[in-house]
């Protein structure tokens, strides 16, 4: 036996281990959510940068929540925006009481721009819980309602489900509905067993007691992103992480444009798992896993011993990818175009390698 072969063997058969655990998880995720008899105070908080076109939609079903107004605000925090967000945000705090903005004009020397915002938004809030989405996406008019049910004595965080928006037709668009959706399953797989990994910062829930214990965000001050992995495994050391599996509290992500903006985002967060303090050890391994057998299926089609071995291994890798994607697009209730699932399965062993060097050198661009 090859050393590679050997390596790819033993790399898959670790993955298959991590797939089975995130398929098992996902079916012991509670689906049930408590029935509000109590409405804690609420802050949603939003950071935005030039973020215009997307804004008024989000603002828009941030006014129509089913939450009660006398236990709501809504923090906007304009981070230096050039075009025409900050009018959109005075729009509607001159319509509604219950809404605040913050403009930010000068870049902090002591934080990262992003989270300098959602800080800034923080320290000006008073609700006992912070819920908090991204500029881009679109909620239900249950979202608030549905992320404060799952907060039980325990909890001090909830995970939410985010999707991309397939409302655009594009191929890419359903490519990165496929990836996305992987990486919400692998989430809550793992949430499902009570180990805490990430989340989206587009739709986070979280004590404020909780954000001042772990000091905010100031051990990751300087990172550029991160802050939704931070935030999630550092509150889940002392309180528990819930997984919101509610299609009522669900919110809808853009997809990018291209496949350059896909590529430099995905990067962005592949190089967030190497500067986490204190990172998840079983979190790490599963990367590394997921990063050798890719890697060793993309040497194999270059070598003449291997190659024979390669159709057999490569299609039960996409079997097992198709377990936690079927149990995830059952669970979440989101279409997969089978299509795509399979262009996106055989692509990964090119993918999961460039994405992770990329990320572990750090190469890809922010808004600055």
């Amino acid at each position: 036996m090859s050393f590679l072969l050997f390596v790819l063997l033993f790399s898959l058969a670790f993955y298959i281990c991590f797939t089975i655990y995130f398929w098992t998880g996902l079916k012991r995720l509670k689906s049930n959510q408590n029935i509000l008899e109590d409405f804690p105070p609420v802050s949603v908080i939003v950071a935005a940068r030039n973020e215009e076109l997307f804004l008024p939609g989000l603002l828009s079903a941030l006014a129509k929540q089913d939450y009660p107004v006398d236990k709501l605000e809504i923090i906007v925090a304009d981070d230096r925006s050039t075009d025409k967000t900050w009018e959109c945000i005075k729009n509607y705090t001159n319509q509604f009481p219950h809404f605040w903005g913050v403009r930010i004009t000068e870049r902090s020397e002591n934080m990262s721009p992003k989270k300098n915002a959602l800080s800034r938004a923080i320290h000006l809030s008073s609700g006992d819980i912070i819920i908090s989405t991204d500029a881009d996406c679109l909620v239900p008019e249950t979202w608030i309602s549905s992320m404060v049910s799952f907060f039980e004595k325990n909890t001090g965080i909830v995970v939410g489900y985010s999707e991309i928006d397939q409302s655009h037709k594009s191929f890419l668009c359903h490519y990165q509905a496929v990836d996305f959706l992987a990486l919400m399953s692998a989430n809550a797989g793992s949430l499902g067993w009570k180990n805490a990994w990430s989340g989206s910062g587009q739709n986070l829930a979280y004590r404020r007691s909780d954000f001042g214990r772990i000091k905010g965000f100031t051990p990751v001050a300087h990172q550029v992103s991160g802050d939704d992995m931070y935030l999630v495994q550092s509150i889940a050391k002392k309180h528990m992480a819930i997984f919101n599996t509610s299609k009522g509290g669900a919110v809808k992500t853009s997809p990018v444009l291209s496949i350059k903006q896909f590529l430099n985002q995905r990067i962005r967060w592949a190089s967030n798992a190497r500067k986490l303090p204190n990172q998840k050890v079983f979190f790490l391994f599963f990367l590394f896993s997921a990063f050798l057998c890719n890697t060793s299926l993309l040497l194999g089609f270059f070598s003449s011993s291997l190659f024979s071995f390669l159709p057999v291994l490569l299609g039960v890798k996409i079997f097992f990818d198709a377990l936690v994607i079927r149990a995830g697009s059952t669970k979440f209730n989101t279409p997969v175009n089978i299509l795509t699932f399979i262009v996106w399965s055989l692509f990964q062993p090119v993918y999961i390698p460039f994405i992770g060097l990329s990320g572990l050198i750090g190469k890809f661009h922010w808004k600055a």
